[in-house]
């Protein structure tokens, strides 16, 4: 499991103080690009492999609600992850300080190589990470 904590910021929250969906699906991009990024996958990098990531059809099942400044975890497992049609699906999960499932984000995730431009199964180097166990223990 791959695990970062962050804290409700002003400019996540609704008018009555409540974690909106759009700053869901921004940690949840966030998580992303920073789970590539320790796996040595930065955005230079990527753009030297010619390959993009591309994200889809976000799917967000509420259970509570995160307020104003709560302290939250997201984390992406790796065992609710899997593959198929050139698409990996990911699942992450937001918790509170008290371990409470608050939120779950399934989203899907393409491949897009820019010198051929379609997307394309996922480049091995760099699912190898998504689908290796030991990596998400290790960080």
């Amino acid at each position: 499991m791959f695990t970062r904590t962050y804290k409700v910021k002003g400019e996540d929250v609704n008018d009555f103080m409540v974690m909106q969906n759009a700053a869901y699906l921004k940690y949840s991009s966030k998580i992303i690009d920073t789970f590539l990024f320790v796996n040595s996958f930065s955005n230079l990098k990527m753009n030297k492999l010619k390959v993009g990531l591309q994200k889809n059809n976000d799917q967000i099942k509420h259970h509570k609600d995160l307020m104003f400044t709560q302290i939250f975890n997201v984390q992406l497992k790796c065992k609710n992850i899997g593959f198929c049609n050139q698409k990996m699906n990911v699942e992450i999960l937001f918790f509170n300080q008290k371990n409470e499932l608050i939120a779950t984000v399934i989203r899907e995730l393409y491949w897009f190589d820019y010198s051929l431009w379609q997307t394309v199964a996922p480049p091995k180097t760099i699912s190898k990470y998504f689908f290796n166990e030991e990596v998400f223990l290790n960080i």
